[in-house]
């Protein structure tokens, strides 16, 4: 377990590390299962959910759903954790691979990640995505790796909820896009020099948007693309403020998106 704490681990085992008991939940009610689990039983029998799930995961190690469930010592979780005082439960889940996304006739939203490399934000730019309706995220080459214990943490569940798909080049990208809408997906990028704001874009038709490093800005691929299928935009702000941090920015146009959905479909149950 502790190896998963690095890329090379992961990929040697094809197991991410998920930790706490709310994370744990999650990946559970969205039926994924543990290879397998460490506990501490004074730990997680403080609170009545900790106990609840720790019934749980031993009636399924017993039904033959989870492999091994052990219990441990408080110093031993510490060390297959990635944190210093994990919450009482570390888990291992088979790293996770969802099936190419399939044409839909309602418009997606989509989002794209472009060579984000700090954990925690793309963590939160995940649990963002979820909570604002995203269909499913595409990480470009350069991005971290979505089961850095960080990234997990910080997406609090996104990663069994939300389809994300890493390590896809630039050159297949809009191909893959384009396919899951027959009128074709508008990409926009995120750009702090950009004269269109970004809720003066139409967020009702199929979209995706495209959010970069902060510090290095848009790729060369990233600008390209959004300039010939869809348009550059920015987030106008007052005072002496230049940016915002890839996550905020991500969270302000998706739920800005999720706005105008949210009025569109309105109207249409007003008739």
């Amino acid at each position: 377990m502790r190896a998963l704490a690095t890329s090379k681990g992961r990929r040697e085992q094809h197991l991410f590390l998920v930790e706490g008991v709310r994370a744990v939940e999650d990946a559970l009610r969205a039926r994924f299962e543990p290879e397998a689990v460490l506990y501490n039983g004074d730990l997680l029998k403080r609170t009545e959910r900790g106990a609840a799930l720790l019934r749980l995961l031993l009636s399924q190690e017993k039904a033959s759903r989870v492999r091994l469930v052990l219990e441990a010592s408080e110093r031993a979780l510490e060390a297959a954790s990635d944190t210093q005082h994990p919450q009482g439960i570390v888990a291992a889940f088979p790293m996770i691979e969802w099936p190419p996304p399939q044409p839909q006739r309602a418009p997606p939203l989509l989002l794209v990640c472009d060579a984000l490399q700090d954990p925690g934000n793309l963590g939160t730019i995940l649990r963002a995505a979820e909570a604002a309706g995203v269909h499913a995220v595409w990480l470009s080459p350069g991005c971290v790796d979505p089961y850095n214990p960080k990234v997990v943490r910080a997406a609090m569940g996104a990663h069994f909820r939300l389809p994300i798909f890493a390590e896809i080049a630039w050159e297949v990208l809009p191909a893959q896009l384009a396919s899951l809408h027959p009128t074709g997906i508008g990409l926009f990028a995120a750009d702090a020099g950009a004269a269109t704001p970004y809720d003066a874009v139409d967020w009702t038709q199929p979209a995706s948007l495209i959010v970069s490093n902060e510090a290095h800005g848009l790729s060369r691929e990233a600008r390209q693309l959004a300039e010939q299928h869809g348009g550059l935009i920015s987030i106008p702000m007052a005072g002496g403020t230049e940016s915002l941090n890839a996550a905020m920015s991500a969270a302000i146009i998706l739920f800005e998106a999720a706005r105008q959905r949210r009025a569109i479909a309105i109207m249409k149950r007003h008739g």
